[in-house]
Parts: C-alpha cells; structure tokens; sequence
C-alpha cells in the first residue's frame, strides 16, 4: 500500500514536470541495479582491500614527516651541516627541531583517544613516531 502510495506520487510529479513524458514503470531493485553504473556483474564479487591499505596515504605520510623531522635533529649535532653547532641556522632550527620530538608524543597519546573514530589518524602518527625513532636511533 505504502509503495503503491510513493510510485503514485513520483508518477504525479514527473508528469507535472514534463507533461509529454511516459509513466514511470515499478522496476524491481535487481533489475535496477544491474544496470547502474559501477554495478559488479553477477559472478564477479568485490574484494574488500585490507583496512591498512585504505590508510596508507596516512601511514606513508606520517613516516615521511618523521624521517624529515630526524634529519632535522640529527643535523643539529653534526659539525658539517648547515645547522649544525655554531651556525647561524642551529638557533633557528632548534626550537622547531625539538617541538617535533614533543609533537611525536602528542600525536601518540591523542591517536590512543582518537584510534577508533579515527584510524587514519592513529596510523599517521604511528608512521611518524615509528619513522622518527628508528631515524634517530640507526
């Protein structure tokens, strides 16, 4: 009844839109979405990615920020770099190079809170704390 009710309708509004239009058919739901765009043919069934692979942009990235912010750091103490002790650049840098170490902390503790929301987030900054700490340590 309710259908037969909402098929009226539509047909009541498309008519009062395009008054030379044809009614509108009741198309069942499989016919339907067998032909939509994008629709996996009937022995063809889609492969769900593993939830780690739909995040690796965010895991990728983490560790590329880590491993910048490593050299960073690791460049304050050695003599030959560009920021190294006694330049101009290590009073610059060193400020922005410690509130990286701080941030890997940060971004640890509020993906611990945020991780069920937010999966992305708590591998982004796994790959950064990760990529940091193995920088600094080899």
């Amino acid at each position: 009844m309710a259908t037969a009710n909402f098929h009226a309708r539509l047909e009541r509004i498309q008519k009062s839109q395009n008054r030379n239009a044809a009614p509108v058919r009741n198309v069942p739901v499989r016919e339907l979405s067998s032909h939509m765009p994008g629709a996996t043919p009937a022995g063809m069934v889609r492969r769900r990615r593993h939830p780690v692979f739909e995040h690796l942009r965010a895991l990728c990235g983490g560790a590329l920020l880590g491993l910048l912010a490593a050299v960073t750091n690791v460049g304050l103490t050695w003599e030959g770099s560009p920021w190294g002790p006694g330049t101009e650049l290590s009073g610059i840098i060193w400020w922005p190079a410690m509130g990286s170490l701080g941030l890997a902390a940060v971004l640890m503790l509020a993906s611990l809170i945020l991780a069920s929301r937010r999966p992305g987030f708590a591998l982004f900054s796994l790959g950064y704390l990760s990529a940091l700490m193995l920088a600094l340590v080899a």
